[in-house]
């Protein structure tokens, strides 16, 4: 498949746009993770141009941009419901000079990247001498985005790829535990079928959450999320 026809099939796909959360959404449980990291750990490290690198329908662009001199939102194609700043073809670099960044956030992506390591030599080389990125991964996560999704990342793998492009790991934590992941993987499984209902959804997201605190086990999670500073 080239990267024209990779462009067409992601272009007018409807992303989501801002960080609104409902106990009735099937996407609750890997959310409500994923946004208290950000906006209680990730948001302090970002600072001066940020290069949001495969931005999706950029819902994070309001959370950030008080901490930020400036936004810029990359990806292959544009969102139904979203422009970004910059578009490039899979595969290529983006045309923006070296040392050229301060902040990349990275949010679900890599695991739709065929070359993470080209992604992550970008990543490199676009940010300047020690600066950041927050950058979140998937371990498990039923397909989606078919047939661009490749990859899924124990704490080992996304920690050696990361080292291993010239990055240290400021802080690396799981995204929920073992009730998190199962809940996560039952209400996907009903939303998909089609066969959930909405009060459903809102008692398994309630109760996987009260017992991921009580009983944390974090060998079994959903994703990683982590901020590395470039050497």
């Amino acid at each position: 498949m080239n990267n024209d026809v990779i462009s067409e099939r992601l272009a007018n796909v409807q992303r989501v746009k801002d960080m609104s959360l409902s106990l009735y959404s099937h996407h609750y449980i890997v959310l409500s993770y994923l946004y208290d990291w950000l906006e209680k750990t990730a948001v302090h490290v970002a600072r001066g141009i940020m290069l949001d690198y495969g931005c999706g329908g950029q819902p994070y662009r309001e959370l950030f941009s008080s901490k930020i001199e400036r936004y810029i939102g990359a990806d292959v194609a544009a969102a139904a419901n979203t422009e970004p700043d910059l578009t490039f073809l899979p595969g290529e670099r983006l045309a923006l000079p070296d040392s050229s960044i301060d902040t990349i956030l990275s949010t679900q992506v890599l695991e739709h990247v065929p070359d993470h390591d080209l992604y992550l030599a970008e990543c490199k080389r676009l940010l300047k001498p020690a600066g950041k990125l927050i950058i979140t991964v998937p371990m498990q996560w039923r397909h989606h985005e078919v047939p661009f999704d490749y990859f899924r990342f124990t704490r080992f793998g996304i920690t050696h790829c990361l080292v291993k492009h010239g990055f240290d790991i400021e802080d690396l934590r799981p995204c929920g535990g073992v009730y998190a992941l199962t809940a996560q993987i039952l209400v996907s499984h009903l939303a998909e079928r089609g066969t959930g209902r909405k009060w459903i959804f809102r008692l398994i997201n309630q109760s996987a959450l009260w017992l991921d605190r009580k009983y944390r086990d974090d060998d079994d999670t959903l994703g990683w999320m982590c901020i590395a500073t470039r050497h």
